[in-house]
């Protein structure tokens, strides 16, 4: 059975990510690994017997307050935990992405989903949060859950797309995925200035789409185009997440496409449309 990893802090952010992952694992019929990542200042002088008895009692602290967080947020939602469906687990270091790859290192490990910790004015998601962090660095699937979403089903799914030319060989593994989910799949390709009138026309013909519902044998599938700014990219997907209302999110992570533009270090904006819905994060 397949597991999915959900760190936490403790915070109301990680909270609703935990509430999601419940939800969503009862739904996909999957086992749930909790994590809390701890770290204690220890004096250089201290003995390595004093240290590993440190290490020792503030992993057991935190491994109980982790177990009777994640037990009241089921309690919350009136659901039963599954003993065997559930585990716990706590790591000391002072890193807690490094800490989140070690974990899918030792453990298998199919889906992350993590809380997106926000500003106190606007709830927007940063580039330098550990959730993008792990989004950047991760070959494992990551689910960011927005700051008090509630889950209510998964009915539609948006998938961004940048590449066009690779759009049949993308959706391999976007469509497995929303088949599983029992959900429609709205494709949207933002075009920008660069974009040339025949990708234009061929992304919006009917025979395009016709194409693609038969190569996947999969007839929940809508296609839409939009216009886009190169250095905006961002608010064209914003736009389009609020306009349209879909359930999650996806966007590969791969080099070609406009994800890795978004969340480049270099850059320090935020994302415009605050993580309204789910987003997940794949490698291709």
């Amino acid at each position: 059975m397949k597991t999915i990893l959900v760190p936490t802090d403790f915070s109301n952010c990680s909270s609703d990510a935990i509430k999601y992952a419940i939800h969503f694992a009862e739904k996909t019929d999957r086992k749930l690994l909790f994590f809390h990542s701890t770290f204690l200042l220890i004096p250089t002088k201290s003995s390595n017997s004093t240290y590993l008895r440190t290490v020792k009692l503030e992993r057991e602290l935190k491994l109980k307050m982790l177990v009777e967080f994640v037990e009241n947020i089921y309690s919350s939602l009136n659901i039963e935990r599954a003993m065997n469906k559930t585990k716990f687990y706590v790591k000391f270091g002072n890193s807690v992405v490094d800490n989140i790859f070690e974990i899918l290192n030792e453990q298998f490990i199919d889906l992350i989903i993590m809380g997106t910790h926000g500003s106190t004015a606007g709830k927007k998601f940063f580039t330098g949060s550990n959730t993008a962090s792990v989004i950047e660095q991760s070959y494992c699937p990551v689910l960011a859950i927005p700051f008090k979403y509630k889950f209510a089903g998964i009915k539609s799914i948006a998938y961004a797309s940048s590449d066009l030319d690779n759009l049949k060989k993308e959706l391999k593994q976007i469509i497995t995925i929303t088949q599983k989910l029992a959900a429609s799949l709205i494709v949207f390709y933002v075009a920008t200035n660069n974009t040339s009138m025949n990708t234009y026309e061929k992304f919006k013909s009917k025979e395009f789409r016709e194409s693609l519902v038969e190569l996947f044998k999969f007839e929940n599938i809508n296609l839409q185009i939009i216009n886009g700014e190169e250095n905006i990219l961002v608010d064209s997907i914003g736009s389009f997440v609020k306009n349209n209302k879909p359930d999650m999110l996806i966007m590969l992570t791969h080099k070609r496409g406009f994800f890795n533009r978004i969340f480049d270090a270099s850059q320090t904006k935020e994302i415009s449309y605050q993580m309204i819905v789910p987003l997940m994060a794949l490698k291709q």
